[in-house]
């Protein structure tokens, strides 16, 4: 019976808290401006 109600507390509580928090903020500021890149494009490499 325990195990029934930790599931459904995390079901019920957990999940939908952490998909609402992914949703309207980013607390570890993962996003960045798309423009600046280190990215160097690299010559298409011969055909063997």
């Amino acid at each position: 019976m325990r195990t029934f109600l930790l599931l459904l507390l995390y079901c019920l509580v957990v999940t939908p808290v952490g998909l609402v928090s992914r949703l309207v903020a980013d607390p570890m500021t993962r996003r960045t401006d798309r423009g600046d890149t280190y990215w160097i494009p690299s010559d298409p490499s011969p055909a063997r």
